[in-house]
C-alpha cells in the first residue's frame, strides 16, 4: 500500500515540500491544479465542495490572487526535479466545466482546454526525472491527454458525476465511489487503483471495511494492492500503516 499526501491548508508551502514530502513513510505527493485568467498554471490548497475558490481562480489573474496560498506549477517541478526527487508526484487537474449550450461554447471550451494542455507540455519538458502523474474528473481533458502519447500516467477521478468507462492507467475513487467489486475488476486488469479519503470520518469507515469489524475476504486480498491519497500523514499512517 503506498500512501499520498495532498498538499492542504494544514502545511503551508515550505513546511510541506521541506518536510512532509521527505517522510519516510510517505510514497508521494498530490497537488491540486487549476488555471488563472491569464492561463497560469498554478497549485492551490481545496477544501471539499469549495467551488467558489475555484470559480475565483478560473476568473481572475495570477496577480488579482496573491492573497492565497497559490504558487506556479512550474516553480514546484522546477525545484522537485532540482532535488532530484524520487516519489510520485500527482496532479489533480481541477476542471470548471460549464454545460456548452452552443455550438461556439464547446468550441471555446475545448480551445482552452487545448491552450492548456500545451502550457503543460511547455512546463513537463525536462522534468523526465520525476514520477509523474496526472489525473482529473475532466474526460474531455483526459481523452485529449492521452491522445498527445506523454510519457506520463493518466488517470480518472471516478466520481457520481461521470459513471462511464475509460481506459486509463490508474484510477481514483472518491468515498462515495468506493466499490471493492469495481477496484478488483480494475486491479486484475493490472490498473493502479487509489482511494481519497478527504475527512477523519473517510478514513474512519474505511479503515472499518479494509482493516476493522466490517472487512470482508475480499477487502483482506485487495488491502495491500490499494493506494490512499489523504491530507494528514500521521493520522494516514498510525490507522493503515502500523
Amino acid at each position: 500500500m503506498n500512501l499520498i499526501i495532498q498538499k492542504n491548508i494544514k502545511y503551508n508551502i515550505q513546511e510541506f515540500f521541506n518536510k512532509v514530502i521527505n517522510l519516510d513513510f510517505v510514497d508521494g505527493i498530490s497537488l491540486n491544479i487549476g488555471v488563472t485568467k491569464d492561463d497560469k498554471i498554478v497549485i492551490f490548497n481545496l477544501s471539499s465542495g469549495n467551488d467558489e475558490l475555484v470559480k475565483s481562480i478560473y476568473s481572475n489573474t495570477y496577480n488579482q490572487l496573491k492573497n492565497l496560498e497559490m504558487v506556479m506549477l512550474e516553480d514546484v517541478l522546477a525545484y522537485l526535479s532540482s532535488t532530484n526527487y524520487k516519489g510520485k508526484v500527482m496532479l489533480n487537474i481541477i476542471p470548471l466545466e460549464h454545460k456548452c449550450i452552443t455550438e461556439e461554447e464547446t468550441k471555446a471550451l475545448m480551445e482552452k482546454i487545448k491552450l492548456f494542455l500545451n502550457n503543460l507540455d511547455s512546463i513537463l519538458k525536462g522534468k523526465e526525472n520525476l514520477n509523474l502523474f496526472i489525473h482529473s474528473t475532466s474526460r474531455n481533458l483526459i481523452t485529449l491527454l492521452k491522445n498527445r502519447g506523454l510519457k506520463i500516467e493518466i488517470g480518472f477521478a471516478v466520481t457520481t458525476t461521470d459513471l462511464n468507462y475509460i481506459d486509463v492507467d490508474y484510477y481514483v475513487f472518491t468515498y462515495e465511489m468506493i466499490n471493492l467489486i469495481l477496484i478488483k475488476q480494475e486491479i486484475d486488469l493490472k490498473k493502479e487503483v487509489y482511494l481519497y479519503l478527504g475527512t477523519a470520518y473517510e478514513m474512519s469507515s474505511v479503515f472499518d471495511y479494509l482493516r476493522g469489524s466490517k472487512a470482508t475476504e475480499l477487502a483482506k486480498e485487495l488491502y495491500d494492492k490499494l493506494n490512499l491519497i489523504g491530507d494528514y500523514p500521521d493520522i494516514m499512517k498510525k490507522t493503515f500503516l502500523d
